[in-house]
Formats: structure tokens, C-alpha cells, sequence
């Protein structure tokens, strides 16, 4: 009997050092706040401030600088976007942060791709960027049962780890990140995609986009839609510019824009595409304004904020707007060509 208590004993503080060993090790990645676009600790220090939330992609969370956009509108606004965010994952962070701020308007991010994306073509990482970006373990946990499927389990736990090794090495070599300071937008540097007039011809039409809705994400933005028409807050469906290679290459843009169009005006929202701002060519240009093909440069999301910020003074100010914008993607892609 007494051998029998002291293996269950032993056994018990196995466990529970597996556990704390567990929570050591993860625990970086969660807490640390020094891997990339962990900002829990940011967000509840503004808590019961901000009255403006942007909410998307990376395309997003390269394009719009709160900063910016709280000089020209006199917001307080936060960029909420992380690469490859899940729709649900979305819906989770946009909801904690209308529960506790008093927002006023969210910008929805809609980018070429956003509605065909699903698990099988978008991966787990979005969802894992953020799993640490939620407060506390009970968040975490109902998080994890509804994003992942128990299949994936080991993946979150071993990209948990190595994620809260590199937090930790960012603390020593690098003092941590600086986005921050900037409101959750992430600066990157300019690259040049200066196309010649050769090249234009060579890609024109060459590649088709997935222009099907999963059914899914209709319905979880719908969900994040609904969540902000009861809680009286302004909803502003925008697309981030992307360069001309991107705008060139694909036949069926013009798919997708109609089916945000349709989308927009089922549930009374503003929509605002700014590929298709006819300023375009003025604004931006291929050599400063680009990261990369589908991504604003840190130059490029200062215009494009200033753009975006001018455009919503315009509405506010009553005056119409659609004749800043080319109706077609066909209507641009011929000015392309012709620039």
C-alpha cells in the first residue's frame, strides 16, 4: 500500500512538473509580447479609448497607419490585422475590442482573395499569429477548440515553442519589436516593381483568379457586420491597393469586385476599392510605394492613409464620391496600359 501511494505520488509530481515545464516553455510567445504582432498588453492599456479599429489581412496591416489616419480624422484608431487572419479569427479579436472600447466605425479589409481562402489554401499560421494575441489561458482554449481541428494540436504546440524561442532571443539580440509604438501597422520597406512596357503585354490576362465565395466567410463577415449595425458603429469595407503586375496578370477582378459590390449593398455598407482610385497613378508610383506585389510600402501606407482619410472627410461632408473611382477593373487595366 505504501509503494502503491508513492508511485501515485511520484506520478503526480511527474505531471505537474511536465505541466510547468509545459507553461515554461510556451509561456514567452503568450507573455513576452517580443514576437511578431503580439500586442495584447498594447491593446489593454488603450482599453475604453479607441474609437476607430482596422481589421484585415496583411494587406491591411501594411496599408493603414493609425497614426496617419488619427491626424486627418481626429480618430483613436487601432490597426487589429495580422497576416493570414482567418475570417473567425477576425470575428474573435474584432469582438473583444467593440466589448471594451467605444468604437465608433471598423474598416473591414477586403482584399482579391479574402472570401475564397479557406483552411485547406490558407494554413494555420493566421489563426496561430493569433492564438498570442488573446488575454488569458480561457480565451486561448476556446480560441483553439473552435480554429483548430485535434489533428492540428501538435502543430500549434510545436510552433508555440519555437515561436516563444524566437521571443526570447528578440528580447536579448533585438530589445523586442518596435510596431507598437505605431498603433498595431507594421512598416515595411519600398521595393521597386517598375514594370516596362513589354513586360505589361507579356503578363496581361495571364493568370485567373479563385473568384468563389466560400460560404463560410460570407457568413462569419456577415457575422462581424451585424455585431457592429447593434452596436450603431460605421462600417467601411475597403480594398488596399495593390501593384500594377497584380492588376494585370489576373482576367477576373472584376468577379470579385462585383460580388463585394452586391455584398455591400445587401447589407448597407460603405465600400471602397482604392485599386480603382482614379488618383491612382498621381499617388502612388512602382519604384517607392510597393513592398512587394499585393503589399503597400511603409511610403506607400503613409499616401494611402492620407487617400483613405480624405475620401471618408469627402462622405462625411455629404459630396459623392464614386467619380473618384473607375467602375471596372477593365476601365483601369486599359489605363494602365496606357500610362
Amino acid at each position: 500500500m505504501h509503494n502503491f501511494s508513492k508511485i501515485i505520488l511520484h506520478s503526480l509530481l511527474l505531471i505537474i512538473f511536465v505541466v510547468l515545464l509545459l507553461i515554461f516553455s510556451m509561456s514567452p510567445y503568450f507573455y513576452g509580447e517580443k514576437y511578431y504582432y503580439q500586442d495584447a498588453k498594447v491593446r489593454e492599456s488603450l482599453s475604453g479609448e479607441l474609437d476607430t479599429l482596422i481589421i484585415g489581412s496583411s494587406h491591411a496591416l501594411r496599408s493603414v497607419k493609425p497614426t496617419v489616419m488619427n491626424e486627418e480624422l481626429g480618430t483613436k484608431a487601432y490597426n487589429l490585422s495580422s497576416p493570414l487572419m482567418s475570417m473567425y479569427g477576425r470575428y474573435v479579436l474584432l469582438k473583444k475590442e467593440v466589448e471594451r472600447n467605444p468604437i465608433k466605425t471598423v474598416y473591414i479589409e477586403l482584399s482579391y482573395n479574402a472570401m475564397a481562402l479557406d483552411r485547406e489554401n490558407l494554413g494555420l499560421e493566421g489563426d496561430l499569429y493569433l492564438l498570442g494575441r488573446l488575454d488569458n489561458m480561457s480565451e486561448r482554449l476556446e480560441f483553439a477548440s473552435n480554429a483548430f481541428e485535434k489533428e492540428d494540436y501538435e502543430t500549434v504546440f510545436m510552433d508555440t515553442i519555437q515561436r516563444s524561442t524566437y521571443a526570447i532571443s528578440n528580447v536579448f539580440y533585438n530589445g523586442g519589436l518596435e510596431q507598437y509604438k505605431t498603433f498595431g501597422y507594421l512598416p515595411v520597406p519600398s521595393v521597386d516593381h517598375t514594370l516596362t512596357e513589354e513586360r505589361k503585354k507579356e503578363i496581361l490576362n495571364t493568370e485567373t483568379l479563385d473568384s468563389k465565395f466560400k460560404t463560410d466567410n460570407v457568413d462569419k463577415l456577415v457575422d462581424f457586420i451585424e455585431l457592429c449595425k447593434e452596436n450603431d458603429i460605421r462600417v467601411v469595407l475597403i480594398v488596399t491597393p495593390i501593384n500594377d503586375r497584380m492588376i494585370l496578370q489576373h482576367t477576373n477582378m472584376d468577379d470579385v469586385f462585383n460580388q463585394y459590390i452586391e455584398l455591400a449593398k445587401e447589407y448597407d455598407c460603405e465600400y471602397y476599392d482604392f485599386n480603382l482610385d482614379k488618383e491612382r497613378f498621381k499617388l502612388y508610383d512602382e519604384v517607392t510605394s510597393y513592398y512587394d506585389i499585393t503589399h503597400l510600402s511603409n511610403s506607400g501606407a503613409n499616401i494611402f492613409t492620407t487617400r483613405l482619410s480624405e475620401i471618408i472627410n469627402s462622405v462625411d461632408e455629404g459630396k459623392d464620391v464614386s467619380k473618384e473611382f473607375y467602375d471596372s477593373y477593365e476601365q483601369l487595366k486599359k489605363a494602365i496600359l496606357k500610362k
